[in-house]
């Protein structure tokens, strides 16, 4: 056995620095369309939850709104606290979305980035809900990879098969972050359609390039969920083998991704 047993949704904490560093932002484009859809004003409250280490929060502090992140992992949430506190517009909590109690202030809009999947499918609509001013809106994205061929492909495959074959069943490609979007329907908009809570949902999508080199790509691997789960020892040899095959091909390589994003008004 390969993989280590420890909850999934709490080792990013292991590798906080590393994912704050090296794990991709998201486009400007995806802010102000966020912002435009959802009508959101500046004197609104923006919920983040899971906010990691702020990497959604911090652009939207840019541009004047004051944030809440909900971050249940410490190391993240100190990272958070620590880059977006002077502004003197973002505060945090370290709860999950169903434990935190909650504030008699009312959002006008929540927003989860990249972290939509690690919230309980059954209880997640009617906690927004309840968060929510009447209109406010949920807006939830992902930056997913887009499958291409890649020269260290091949290699990198007979490597995940010796070393975690287990990845070979994953529905979503695990060599960069930013491919999961748990849900519990066929789409995101129907998922959200399907709770029954929200009004039409509004898509937006871009795709962009990101210039991509060995290095990023080994620790952009360390901050995996899937890949964190892996025996210490099993990782390491794999992400040495994995850098090698990189550096045989350049050391370098250009990884188009594509941000999804679905944002809908509450309705009741």
């Amino acid at each position: 056995m390969s993989f280590e047993r420890k909850p999934q949704s709490l080792v990013f904490g292991e590798v906080a620095e590393v994912y704050h560093r090296y794990r991709p932002g998201y486009p400007d484009e995806l802010f102000e369309w966020i912002l435009t859809t959802c009508q959101t004003l500046t004197t609104d409250l923006i919920v983040d939850v899971g906010c990691g280490t702020g990497k959604a929060s911090a652009p939207l502090i840019a541009r004047g709104y004051e944030i809440l992140g909900l971050e249940p992992d410490p190391a993240m949430a100190s990272i958070a606290l620590r880059e977006l506190q002077e502004s003197g517009l973002f505060s945090i909590e370290e709860a999950t979305l169903d434990g935190w109690p909650g504030t008699p202030r009312k959002a006008g809009l929540v927003i989860a980035g990249q972290a939509w999947h690690w919230t309980n499918p059954a209880t997640r609509f009617q906690r927004v809900g309840s968060m929510l001013r009447s209109n406010g809106w949920l807006c939830v994205f992902w930056n997913r990879p887009e499958q291409r061929e890649l020269p260290f492909d091949a290699a990198t495959d007979l490597i995940y098969a010796e070393l975690a074959p287990e990845f070979t069943t994953k529905p979503y490609p695990v060599r960069l972050p930013g491919s999961k979007a748990a849900i519990s329907a066929e789409t995101p908009t129907e998922e959200i359609d399907l709770s029954g809570l929200f009004g039409p949902v509004e898509e937006f999508q871009m795709t962009w390039e990101l210039d991509v080199s060995t290095n990023d790509h080994i620790q952009n691997l360390r901050t995996q969920s899937d890949h964190r789960m892996l025996k210490p020892s099993v990782l390491d040899d794999l992400l040495m083998q994995v850098a090698k095959q990189i550096d045989l091909v350049g050391g370098s390589y250009r990884q188009p991704f594509t941000t999804h994003a679905y944002a809908a008004k509450l309705s009741i």
